[in-house]
């Protein structure tokens, strides 16, 4: 029949592309028997392909048989494997003895487990017998669409163990897919950052085109449901996948109206894009007439065309960043490199393809977008990563900013309010404890000719007022406060207030260290504060004050056996500034208070502090 016949030996791939003839008929489909007889008749013309590639081109209605003849000198099991998983229809029929018997067919119209060997592409098994001859006619039927794949023939048990590793390979590749899946669906969840949500539409998009273009969607997800096959998944979810990267995109650049020329553009392409999916999906249920000429070419090149303008849109967008300093834009440069130069290599592929050129290398496009996805795998996941750490860093110097600002305005009450305390002071002072004076000069003088017993009472309510007077001027400033030692004015007030009702002790341990006014101020006032609250509310009769200096902190110790205090007392207005002004020393405030008496332990790092050894 032929002119060629391959000899088969123990070789792991066997040399088919040299011995493949090939049979275009335009003319509308023809049998089995009308093939052999063409072939018979020197119609088959020996393929020139250099590469396992077989490229047809597109071609509106032309049916497509191969042909090749194989001998054995021995029993053989050989593995015939058509490398392109989205035919519609295709068929082998074995030739031997002038018998003619099928294989079996398969194709995407068809459920997957019609196909005579389970796997991603169209795979036959021959049995070849020893020193005969067999030859094989191989029916194609791919109408309306681009016809290119790879043909190749295998040893049976090497076929087993490459194919293995095949999808070991796309194992990992998937538990990789789901891992980012699920961390950025936890980022997600969490920081409710919306380009989490993109980036894993992105990757759900760009994968499940690639499981349409190598087969294994149509293997595992919709193998009872052939007529998911006519919505062209390999094409429409491209489409989803430059929807989602451009918002993504837009989301890592902070690309929004106000500062950026081309976001509108960007807007108007994605919604002119999200249109034309849906048309291309429901284009499907009103079946148009002439459906089956145009629709998959319009998809096809509609993607070239989008592509285009996805790549010049972006091209644009990290242009119009060129001056910013921000390192994530330089960063998605980078990784769109790698990504558009895959782009170009697979539109480059299916311009080929589409035009039946012979290249001088094989390779699916599929492994090419593959290769591309895990490059932006890379890239991408450790952009985000970079991008949530600038923010946290961000986030961390704002907080810190509004800490700072927040103790500088603390500061700046609490500076007010000493300054008002000290004006106080002065004025109680100097005025009303100067017209105390004079009034009690003028009882006495009252006094020397006739001592009433009003008048003496008088007198000694003035000098109890006197006294209570100097008592609350002391407190609200003490005299030479920014000339003594914290521990020294504090034993001077216990020793002031000191009465029947309640007795203090004050005991200081440590070498005594000099703080700054403001500081050794605020301690003193949140001193001040406790010792009020055990005078008026507690009822104890005891109460101890220490005063401790550590290498590296001090701390205020108030003790006393009074009743303690509920948790409305704990929660109000007094407790709340004492929780401020331990805050405003970057210091710890810890208060343990029951029916036995309260305890408050304040805590403050010296370290922070302008410090000078105490005179």
């Amino acid at each position: 029949m032929g002119q060629k016949v391959l000899d088969i030996n123990a070789a792991s791939e066997l040399p088919l592309k040299d011995f493949i003839f090939h049979l275009e008929h335009p003319e509308g489909d023809i049998d089995i028997l009308q093939a052999i007889k063409l072939y018979e008749n020197k119609k088959f013309i020996l393929s020139e392909s250099t590469t396992h590639r077989q490229n047809f081109g597109h071609n509106t209605k032309a049916k497509h048989w191969l042909s090749f003849e194989v001998n054995a000198a021995q029993k053989r099991e050989l593995i015939l494997e058509i490398e392109y998983a989205n035919i519609d229809h295709i068929e082998l029929f074995e030739v031997k003895n002038d018998e003619i018997r099928s294989l079996g067919f398969a194709g995407d119209i068809y459920k997957y487990e019609q196909r005579p060997y389970y796997n991603n592409n169209y795979v036959f098994l021959l049995r070849l017998e020893p020193n005969q001859k067999t030859q094989y006619f191989l029916h194609i039927n791919q109408p309306n669409a681009i016809l290119s794949f790879a043909i190749r023939l295998f040893q049976y048990d090497y076929f087993k163990k490459t194919d293995r590793q095949e999808y070991v390979v796309w194992g990992i590749y998937i538990g990789i897919i789901m891992i980012l899946l699920v961390v950025n669906l936890v980022m997600l969840i969490i920081i409710k950052d919306w380009i989490y949500f993109w980036y894993i539409l992105y990757q759900h998009c760009i994968t499940m085109h690639l499981f349409s273009d190598a087969g294994l969607g149509f293997q595992y997800l919709w193998h009872d449901y052939p007529q998911f096959n006519i919505y062209d998944p390999v094409y429409l979810y491209i489409w989803g996948a430059m929807i989602a990267q451009l918002t993504f995109m837009q989301y890592f650049l902070h690309q929004t109206r106000r500062n950026s020329k081309v976001f509108k553009w960007i807007i108007a392409f994605k919604v002119f894009l999200t249109i034309a999916l849906l048309t291309a999906i429901s284009i499907h249920f009103f079946e148009p007439k002439g459906k089956e000429i145009y629709m998959y070419k319009a998809v096809a090149t509609a993607t070239s065309i989008f592509v285009l303008i996805m790549c010049i849109l972006t091209v644009v967008s990290l242009y119009e960043k060129r001056n910013e300093k921000e390192k994530l834009v330089k960063y998605y440069a980078y990784a769109l490199f790698f990504q558009f130069l895959g782009y170009t290599t697979v539109t480059l592929l299916n311009l080929s393809q589409s035009n039946g050129f012979n290249l001088p290398f094989d390779i699916e496009t599929y492994v090419v977008m593959g290769i591309v996805v895990v490059i932006d795998i890379f890239f991408f996941s450790y952009g985000l990563v970079y991008r949530f750490e600038s923010y946290k860093r961000q986030n961390q110097n704002l907080e810190l900013n509004i800490l700072n600002t927040k103790q500088e305005s603390q500061k700046r009450i609490i500076e007010s309010l000493e300054e008002e305390r000290k004006r106080i002071s002065q004025d109680l002072h100097d005025d009303i404890g100067a017209t105390l004076a004079t009034a009690k000069g003028y009882l006495s003088v009252l006094g020397r000719d006739k001592k009433s017993k009003e008048l003496i009472n008088a007198q000694i309510i003035i000098d109890k007022a006197a006294e209570e007077l100097r008592t609350i001027s002391h407190t609200l400033m003490p005299k030479n406060f920014n000339k003594i030692a914290l521990s020294r004015t504090i034993d001077e007030s216990i020793r002031k207030i000191n009465s029947e009702k309640t007795q203090f002790d004050f005991i200081t341990i440590g070498e005594p260290k000099k703080l700054s006014e403001s500081d050794e101020l605020v301690i003193f006032r949140i001193l001040t504060e406790l010792i009020n609250n055990i005078q008026r509310h507690s009822e104890a009769t005891e109460a101890t004050i220490q005063l401790i200096y550590h290498a590296d902190f001090l701390n205020l110790i108030v003790e006393d056996n009074g009743k303690g205090f509920g948790n409305a007392t704990h929660d109000g207005k007094g407790i709340r500034n004492l929780y401020a002004r331990a805050e405003y020393l970057k210091g710890e405030l810890l208060i343990d208070s029951s029916e036995h008496g309260t305890s408050v332990i304040l805590t403050v790092p010296t370290n922070n502090h302008l410090i000078a050894k105490a005179q």
